[in-house]
């Protein structure tokens, strides 16, 4: 918490401070929570801490529907904006019984401004609906719980006549140090004749966007510098330094953003993922946000431990399966030096779920929202999407080009990838950067049960090698066992603890020997909960996936100590 210039105290939505001037307070604390009929009507009255899930209000542990948050709050500006970080899985927003907004995924932030609003108090409104219908595409019945509510914090922002949406920094790596490329929007409420400038700082540098220009409502600034001597980031010195742009209304500061970034950059070259020039091999978990009767309103205390047992584990990857994570965890894993593969959201979805008329574009929006709100974070080299979905097909083949398509123009700088389970009929291998397999030997039958981890490896390869024209770099996306925490037996039967670390001990260490494959996710580190109505509920005891390393409280089965064993033994860089 810090105080502005104005007096008042600044709430921080991330882990640090991303305002000087511009004003934002946090709209945390006790907010009213109604449950909705079919009908609209008031079918329940409760009280929820925001930011969190209502399944973590006693009487609404398992409930699925419509619900209304609702906030008295204060305001001394006319020019205001709501920032959600995330709503689960659709939200429409109210101020004084207007609408105001709508948004649709649980997993992505979003704003709403609003102008010529009146010095006092007001009413503030939230819908929230977890309903699983023809509308939502991407939220359906899987093999994780969709939640309900506001499930990431919520600020309230007191503007001037523009502001500042975003500021992204570019930086390229060359022989004499680094290349910057400073990109920032700018909005205005209306279109009056004040003149606007703005500056940029960064490492000692400062840049001049000069005098910007207007297409509307809004204008795309631009400004570059160069570096010959800065701290690069990586696992080991994970050095991060503060982008700051300053807005001027006729020479008068008005408005304020600041960005946390760290000079990195990654290249593939054949077979070989290359951070700041160094092959690195990726070893870590695909982990969920949910954590016992909290879901997937994790706090930032469970978001730190975490990353600390994961690190402790010799891990320096993490994959955000399967959809944007919440910022504060992607900020710690910056300051922690963790690799992340981010995803957009989808899992599972077969040929008629992708042909639902809503899928590509609340796909598309999905992206640009994760793409443009989490550009700077260093810890992210990798973008994914669509898990294990139709890339048998044509149609789904389509809809995957449509997607790596996007992610090449709104960010060329990371590689793409798709975790795929079609192994021998996928259609896909070749519009990736970075070639990604789900495999469970020794667990699913199908999935190949009968070989062992690295000769299934292998014969999957061969297939892929008649598909890709020049090789590329493989990453073992998910692999694994479940154990029921607490399950020993000495027979080592499926569901034990025990057949879990023999799975994982000849998983990680017959497929890290391979010079092919560039990293390994385990699949999982925590265990999570699942949808009752999900189609293999009856393959999930305690109505959970139970893969994880630790059970969903974080209490360590044996596997853990397996993959510590493993893990510690494989270097980071090749």
């Amino acid at each position: 918490m810090s105080v502005s210039k104005k007096g008042m105290l600044i709430n921080m939505i991330r882990m640090f401070e991303t305002h000087e001037k511009r004003i934002q307070k946090e709209l945390g604390g006790l907010w009213k929570l109604e449950t909705l009929d079919s009908e609209g009507n008031i079918s329940g009255s409760y009280t929820a801490v925001i930011p969190s899930c209502w399944e973590s209000v006693i009487g609404l542990e398992d409930y699925r529907g419509r619900a209304k948050y609702s906030v008295n709050i204060s305001t001394s500006s006319k020019n205001l904006r709501f920032v959600f970080k995330g709503i689960s899985h659709t939200g429409d927003i109210y101020l004084d019984g207007k609408h105001i907004g709508h948004h649709y995924n649980a997993y992505t932030p979003f704003t709403v401004p609003v102008s010529g609003c009146t010095e006092g108090e007001h009413l503030l409104e939230v819908i929230a609906d977890n309903r699983f219908t023809p509308d939502s595409s991407l939220h359906v019945p899987n093999d994780y719980r969709t939640y309900g509510g506001i499930n990431r914090p919520v600020a309230l922002e007191e503007l001037g006549n523009a502001y500042i949406e975003y500021l992204h920094v570019k930086n390229t790596r060359s022989d004499d140090g680094w290349k910057t490329q400073f990109v920032a929007k700018v909005c205005r409420f209306e279109d009056n004749r004040s003149s606007y400038t703005a500056t940029a700082s960064l490492a000692g540098k400062t840049v001049d966007f000069g005098n910007i220009v207007f297409e509307g409502s809004s204008a795309i600034i631009t400004a570059s510098t160069e570096f010959d001597s800065v701290n690069e980031w990586l696992p080991e010195t994970p050095n991060l330094y503060i982008a700051h742009i300053k807005l001027f209304e006729n020479g008068e500061y008005i408005d304020d953003l600041k960005e946390r970034i760290g000079f990195r950059d990654i290249k593939i070259y054949g077979e070989k993922i290359l951070v700041n020039g160094k092959q690195v091999f990726l070893k870590g978990f695909n982990r969920h946000e949910d954590y016992g009767t909290l879901g997937s309103a994790v706090p930032e205390n469970v978001m730190n431990y975490d990353l600390d047992i994961i690190a402790s584990t010799g891990s320096n990857f993490v994959r955000t399966c399967h959809y944007p994570n919440d910022e504060r965890f992607l900020d710690l894993c910056d300051e922690k030096g963790f690799f992340v593969w981010e995803e957009g959201h989808a899992r599972g979805l077969n040929e008629d779920r992708m042909k639902n008329p809503n899928f590509k574009k609340q796909s598309a929006d999905c992206i640009e929202e994760m793409v443009l709100n989490h550009f700077n974070h260093p810890s992210i080299i990798i973008w994914g999407i669509l898990n294990e979905c139709a890339s048998h097909t044509e149609y789904g083949a389509e809809c995957y080009k449509l997607q790596y398509d996007q992610l090449k123009e709104l960010d060329p700088s990371r590689p793409r990838t798709s975790a795929t389970c079609q192994h021998l009929k996928d259609l896909c291998y070749g519009m990736e950067d970075i070639i990604s397999l789900n495999i469970y030997p020794r667990w699913y039958t199908w999935y190949g049960n009968d070989y062992a981890p690295l000769e299934h490896y292998k014969k999957i390869k061969e297939y892929i090698d008649t598909c890709i024209s020049s090789p590329k770099p493989v990453i073992i996306s998910e692999c694994g066992a479940a154990a029921i925490y607490g399950y020993r037996a000495f027979s080592h039967v499926k569901w034990s603890e025990d057949r879990q670390c023999d799975v994982l001990k000849e998983l990680i260490e017959e497929l890290s020997s391979s010079d092919e494959i560039s990293g390994i996710a385990i699949w999982q580190f925590a265990d999570c909960r699942i949808d009752d109505d999900f189609r293999d509920w009856n393959s999930r005891p305690k109505t959970q996936n139970n893969k994880g390393i630790v059970d969903i409280y974080r209490n360590p089965k044996q596997g853990y100590y397996t993959v510590k064993d493993c893990f510690t033994k494989i270097k980071e860089y090749k």
